[in-house]
């Protein structure tokens, strides 16, 4: 029974190191994205309809196991290179 109490300890710290990187990797690509409906602010800051739906899309992303740079090619792909800011 230990054991078992154990092993699912953890499996329960690997899931939230793994979720705490893949938060982090996001934010780091949102910041890097400009919004287009917002002026001068990135993905990351920004409230817009349109910055809510991309932070979806780029954790979409990364659960599908796009890289960051793949992710950039994929974004840059369909809204122009205007959207990275300095990937």
């Amino acid at each position: 029974m230990k054991i078992l109490i154990f092993f699912f300890a953890i499996m329960l710290s690997t899931t939230n190191y793994i979720k705490a990187e893949e938060n982090n990797l996001k934010n780091k690509i949102t910041k890097n994205l400009r919004c287009l409906i917002c002026q001068g602010q990135s993905v990351y800051d920004s409230d817009s309809e349109f910055a809510i739906s991309l932070k979806l899309v780029v954790e979409e992303k990364i659960n599908e196991g796009f890289s960051e740079k793949k992710i950039y090619e994929f974004l840059s792909s369909k809204y122009g290179e205007w959207i990275l800011y300095d990937p």
